[in-house]
């Protein structure tokens, strides 16, 4: 097999699912149990989920962990809390540190994006500041935002502590209704620059 290269490392970007897989992995390795049980007992728990959550797992098990995670709108909304100051609605602990807070806010790396191989053509927003540490889109009011399959997406404001969970559909026609535009362009009307 010869995969072959877009570029050079640290040159560009170009999303990966299989950078999930490895991560998932990773930490299946370091705490000595399936990732499902991780995300359990390091999250799920910790914020007083309603649900449990589901994540597909491939023959034997194995976690598709790049893809394949469904939960309640509410208890994405209780992990949204946990990046933001009201956290102990929801948690007796801090769950997310500030220090990885301000890796995902201030520690991208912005010509990567600007670099990046993308067939949305979102790297060109002038809005966006980077993308960071498994989030899909940091822009430069400091939102971040994870995105799902067929038009799902987490919105999480730290300074605002402001959390908007919305889930999507795909269309006949194979389309998504592209909710993120407007939901910022509703943010800005309550919260001006």
């Amino acid at each position: 097999m010869k995969p072959g290269r877009w570029a050079d490392q640290g040159v560009g970007f170009d999303y990966s699912g299989a950078n999930t897989f490895v991560l998932s992995w990773i930490v299946e390795r370091l705490m000595a149990m399936p990732f499902q049980d991780a995300v359990t007992k390091e999250l799920w728990h910790k914020m007083g989920a309603e649900g449990d959550a589901s994540i597909f797992a491939a023959r034997y098990g194995i976690a598709l962990s790049s893809g394949g995670f469904l939960a309640k709108a509410r208890d994405m909304a209780r992990f949204g809390l946990l990046f933001t100051p009201s956290y102990k609605k929801v948690s007796s602990e801090k769950v997310i540190s500030d220090r990885y807070l301000d890796m995902i806010i201030n520690k991208g790396r912005p010509e990567l994006l600007a670099n990046a191989r993308s067939a949305d053509g979102d790297s060109a927003d002038p809005e966006i500041k980077h993308n960071s540490y498994q989030w899909d889109v940091v822009y430069n009011n400091n939102d971040i935002y994870k995105g799902g399959w067929a038009g799902q997406g987490l919105l999480i404001n730290h300074e605002r502590d402001l959390v908007a969970v919305y889930l999507g559909y795909i269309k006949e026609d194979g389309s998504e209704l592209a909710v993120l535009p407007r939901l910022r362009e509703l943010l800005k009307t309550i919260y001006p620059e």
